[in-house]
């Protein structure tokens, strides 16, 4: 059921790309009413990677339409045993979206690098694929500290650095339930 694995990863994809796009950037990059010369707005690069991020997903999704409609004509099951027989990809696809929610919401407290290190290596753990674990941690502690770099260092383009880190986070109580 390779086909079917290819679809649920095409829509995880495209709708992690979406949210991004539309919900993330919009709220967290901020973009001044004036940029000066020729540079590009701080929001460009991020939505690159979310544009491009988000059409392979379509892609993948659309790819995936003839190998489903083969498999569909060589045998017939009902939703309810299709259910069944996945399970464990309903539970991962639904545990992957709370780490979504959780990366949405705790971003802003935890900062950007310490939340995205944690969500690759939630999603790296989901694979289920643990043959290459140094790669998968690795990967996860690497690639979220270069995009960091290269944006701070290279663009100039500030990062959500988190309440939790950056002293603004004071130890009464009162400020805790108003950040919630």
């Amino acid at each position: 059921m390779n086909q079917n694995r290819d679809f649920y990863a095409g829509l995880l994809a495209t709708a992690f790309f979406a949210i991004v796009l539309f919900v993330l950037i919009p709220i967290y990059v901020k973009v001044p009413s004036f940029i000066p010369g020729f540079a590009p707005p701080p929001d460009m690069w991020p939505r690159v990677v979310a544009i491009i991020g988000l059409v392979m997903g379509i892609l993948a999704v659309v790819l995936t339409f003839p190998k489903m409609r083969e498999a569909s004509r060589q045998q017939v099951t009902g939703l309810g045993s299709r259910i069944i027989s996945h399970k464990t990809l309903i539970a991962r696809f639904v545990a992957v979206l709370i780490v979504f929610a959780a990366f949405v919401f705790g971003m802003p407290m935890v900062g950007f690098v310490p939340a995205t290190i944690l969500m690759l290596g939630v999603l790296f753990v989901m694979t289920g694929n643990f043959d290459r674990k140094f790669w998968m941690i690795g990967l996860a502690l690497v690639f979220p500290v270069l995009l960091y770099l290269l944006f701070t260092e290279v663009t100039h383009t500030p990062f959500p650095e988190g309440m939790l880190f950056s002293g603004r986070l004071s130890g009464s109580l009162s400020d805790l339930v108003t950040l919630i």
